[in-house]
């Protein structure tokens, strides 16, 4: 009907305001808390791999194509978990919540989402594998590192590239899986671009100062070491259609780097935070996508 699609449309526009600037401190922020480069250049080249990457792979999340009402359920569910989160000062999970509501109102309508188990999966091993990679490729690096001081620069050069990167794999991805949410169309795209840049512009500031400030204390070797593997992980979930939630990605990295200082520069109460909330709002979305969906 016309009405669940204009409502779609806001929803989306929402979500990608929302999504794109909570998550540039997971993008952007590794780097500008290394001081390899300036949070005014990380913001430019944050937009510009949001826009590339949802441009030109954002149709690979195509598996998550639903109904429009299961659409508006699942966008409406995440909308208040992130409200409820954010008043409670507990870190939620947008990407996570968002998947889960579209998996529970498709279960509500006896379907089932096609890459569901594959999806689970790959939450349950990436990041530890992510966290194993970045342990190791520290590690390795960190040895370069003590022979000369060259090699700073060259990770600072590194941790500039890998925020491009990662930037752009979280448009093929995060805001690729919001487009599918508006069967690709092309003024799915515009609103999802013009969202998102306001997003990063008007509250993405904030949270990569959080992030930088609250999560961790790093070097350009432990920046590029983090976005390296989180790329990597994001990239390949892109790939296969599976929606994966960056800010969880980054953190696992960093917990594998910080395992190389036994997790003295590690936050890890912020981190468990970030994990409890990941799992919840995983589990209210599924819960409540269901029960709406039903309901209505």
């Amino acid at each position: 009907m016309a009405y669940t699609l204009v409502i779609n449309y806001a929803l989306a526009f929402l979500l990608s305001f929302l999504v794109s600037g909570n998550n540039l401190s997971a993008n952007a922020g590794a780097a500008v808390g290394s001081r390899s480069i300036d949070y005014k250049y990380a913001v430019i080249i944050a937009l510009l791999g949001y826009i590339l990457g949802l441009w030109l792979q954002g149709t690979y999340m195509r598996a998550n194509v639903v109904s429009g009402d299961v659409a508006m359920v699942a966008m409406a569910v995440t909308i208040v978990i992130f409200i409820v989160g954010e008043s409670m000062r507990v870190p939620m999970s947008l990407t996570g919540s968002l998947y889960a509501s579209l998996v529970g109102a498709s279960l509500a309508l006896g379907r089932m989402m096609g890459n569901a188990v594959f999806v689970l999966g790959y939450w349950l091993s990436l990041p530890i594998i992510v966290m194993l990679l970045s342990y190791i490729l520290y590690k390795s690096l960190g040895a370069l590192s003590r022979l000369s001081f060259r090699y700073v620069g060259i990770y600072r050069v590194l941790s500039i590239l890998t925020v491009f990167l990662l930037s752009f794999s979280f448009g093929a991805n995060n805001l690729g899986l919001l487009w599918a949410l508006l069967n690709f169309s092309y003024k799915g795209l515009l609103l999802i671009i013009i969202s998102s840049i306001l997003g990063v512009l008007l509250i993405g500031w904030r949270t990569l100062y959080r992030l930088s400030t609250g999560l961790f204390t790093l070097g350009p070797l432990t920046s590029f070491t983090v976005q390296l593997f989180s790329f990597i992980a994001m990239e390949i979930g892109t790939i296969y259609s599976v929606p994966m939630p960056v800010t969880v990605t980054t953190s696992f990295g960093l917990v594998g780097v910080g395992a190389a200082h036994r997790f003295r520069i590690i936050n890890l109460k912020y981190f468990n935070e970030l994990i409890l909330g990941f799992i919840v709002s995983i589990i209210i979305g599924l819960v409540f996508g269901y029960v709406l969906i039903r309901v209505i």
